[in-house]
């Protein structure tokens, strides 16, 4: 399997992905249900896979969790991989749901928000601080409505374009907010993507309810900060994600904010579903790909046991089986003797018959024959007096 989704990989899932009509950039079950069932996997890998793919939990798959769905599947139907892994490869996780990722791993092992004790993380955090690093499902939802408010075209924002927000933050500094800014920007770019702006915001939540920014993130976190891979951006909205239903959050974090800006970035689900662009997913190619391999296999295989067949009867013919040769000629000299007695027998029966009932027969034959004869002759002349006698009549 190859560790990596490849441009035009991403590129075909894209259009997938946009002929479904996804609303708010977000596609529910019923809209890839299709796509799913058209692959032929049974339903207990097409309900894992989904488990899979659907990382924040939403029921829904946004265009990065649809790429890993499709993916899983694809692998699965082109026989690349035998079975589903129990988790997510690292290479498959997009960036912006690393934490996500890393949260869930947490609360699967230690059923409990996910807690830091090795000698880095004291230093880095310190035993008092107190930050929580657990994003939950209604913190995320409110930081994506910031991200998707404050986020340009290619899902980037900036440290100023999040102004509005500083200013209704009553125990947020300016120097916390820029130091907060800089742990989750290690390259000091102008911009950072979502990932980094749902850190960056949740630190800011963390700092507002009374806690301390720590000095550092996590490893896992700042590797992906630095690397941002795999890149799912295809120049294009697709990273301006909303969620389709409104947070209720217990927090109130940015809660003036977000009155301010409206749920404008928010939109309803769109009525009916349109499944008419579901035929382009190239499942039946695969499969149709899949047979011929099979196919060209078999072939082979034949051409070879054809082959070994017919140097195996030119052995023969060549005489290199000297074995069967060997039992050849003996059947061959059994026959010759078999046929030898029994023209013994038959000389020697033919010396033993009695002629005398044969001579009685011909002759017998001989007077049945004159009699015939004789009976031929009578009715010809019949007829020759019968000829004679029309013809007079005529006359």
């Amino acid at each position: 399997m190859a560790s990596k989704l490849e441009e035009w990989e991403i590129k075909k899932y894209w259009e997938i992905f946009n002929g479904l009509k996804p609303v708010n950039n977000k596609l529910s079950g019923d809209k890839v249900s299709p796509v799913l069932k058209n692959s032929k996997l049974s339903d207990d890998k097409l309900s894992k896979i989904w488990e899979l793919a659907d990382i924040d939990n939403d029921g829904s798959l946004d265009f990065e969790e649809f790429c890993i769905c499709m993916r899983l599947i694809f692998d699965l139907v082109n026989g690349t991989t035998p079975n589903l892994p129990s988790q997510l490869p690292d290479w498959l996780v997009p960036s912006s749901k690393a934490h996500l990722v890393e949260a869930n791993k947490a609360l699967f092992t230690q059923n409990q928000p996910s807690r830091y004790s090795d000698s880095e993380d004291e230093d880095i955090y310190g035993p008092e601080s107190q930050f929580d690093w657990y994003i939950s499902p209604n913190d995320k939802a409110t930081y994506e409505k910031i991200y998707s408010n404050a986020s340009d075209r290619f899902g980037r924002i900036t440290f100023d374009s999040l102004n509005g927000l500083y200013h209704t933050l009553k125990n947020v500094p300016d120097t916390d907010a820029r130091f907060a800014w800089n742990l989750v920007n290690p390259r000091s770019s102008e911009t950072i993507d979502k990932d980094q702006a749902l850190v960056f915001l949740h630190m800011l939540n963390q700092r507002e309810n009374g806690k301390t920014i720590p000095r550092g993130v996590p490893p896992n976190l700042r590797a992906t900060f630095s690397k941002e891979v795999p890149d799912y951006s295809l120049d294009s909205h697709q990273a301006d994600i909303a969620i389709s239903r409104p947070s209720n959050s217990k927090q109130s974090f940015a809660s003036n904010y977000l009155d301010r800006i409206g749920d404008s970035g928010l939109s309803k689900n769109a009525k009916g579903t349109d499944f008419s662009a579901t035929q382009d997913t190239d499942w039946e190619e695969v499969r149709l790909k899949r047979e011929l391999t099979d196919l060209e296999t078999k072939i082979e295989q034949l051409e070879k046991e054809n082959k070994s067949k017919l140097t195996e009867r030119t052995s023969v013919l060549n005489g290199s089986q000297s074995n069967t040769t060997n039992k050849t000629l003996l059947v061959r000299r059994e026959l010759e003797q078999l046929l030898e007695y029994k023209q013994k027998q038959l000389i020697q029966d033919s010396r033993s018959i009695d002629f005398s009932g044969v001579t009685e027969d011909i002759d017998t034959i001989e007077s049945q024959v004159q009699v015939l004869e004789q009976y031929l002759e009578t009715k010809r002349n019949e007829l020759s007096d019968l000829r004679t006698q029309i013809s007079h009549a005529k006359a």
